[in-house]
């Protein structure tokens, strides 16, 4: 599934919440931003018509559901290699005393 499937989903029914949602956002642009209102009403209306476009088109995927698969399991843990311990060398024979 990918990430435009997962939008479709997500948007899907939810349209007018998504949308008040922009309203917002673009809203709280044009405060914190004077200048640029006419900028930032264009882009949220695109983004709009983005939304009508996720929900408009055939074979979009079905609401996402409250239940998430379950995560998958992290890979176990890398064991450290068994310790040898050093290879002994033999002692070496020292010559007698004279």
């Amino acid at each position: 599934m990918g990430i435009l499937d997962k939008l479709k989903g997500l948007v899907k029914g939810r349209e007018d919440e998504v949308k008040g949602g922009i309203d917002k956002v673009s809203d709280t642009l044009e405060k914190k931003v004077p200048g640029h209102a006419e900028k930032i009403d264009n882009v949220s209306d695109k983004a709009k018509d983005a939304v009508d476009k996720l929900s408009d088109e055939p074979g979009a995927a079905a609401p996402a559901t409250s239940t998430a698969p379950a995560p998958k399991p992290p890979p176990p843990a890398a064991t450290p290699p068994a310790s040898t311990p050093p290879a002994s060398t033999p002692p070496t024979a020292t010559p007698p005393a004279p």
